[in-house]
């Protein structure tokens, strides 16, 4: 019963979990202050991707996009924090 629940779930977990691991392995080759300004615009990205699945798309489908957009959110800031905590 927990694996179907889990099932709708795992593509929008996985998108945080991959985003993650990408800017954590960027980050050990750029400077802390190109690490800083790539997650900053990636956020103002994924905010800017939030309104507009509110304002334009709507209902359900939006709800959807706005999660797997919360996600990468998630995902781009524990990768920045956890790469300039490892790059000390």
């Amino acid at each position: 019963m927990d694996a179907l629940m889990l099932e709708g779930w795992t593509p929008i977990l996985l998108i945080g979990i991959v985003v993650a691991f990408i800017i954590f392995f960027i980050s050990r080759k750029i400077s802390r202050k190109a690490l800083f300004l790539i997650s900053i615009v990636l956020s103002l990205i994924c905010v800017g991707i939030v309104i507009y699945s509110r304002e334009a798309v709507g209902g359900w489908e939006g709800i959807g996009l706005a999660f797997v957009t919360f996600s990468g959110f998630l995902g781009i800031w524990v990768g920045t924090i956890s790469g300039m905590i490892i790059k000390k």
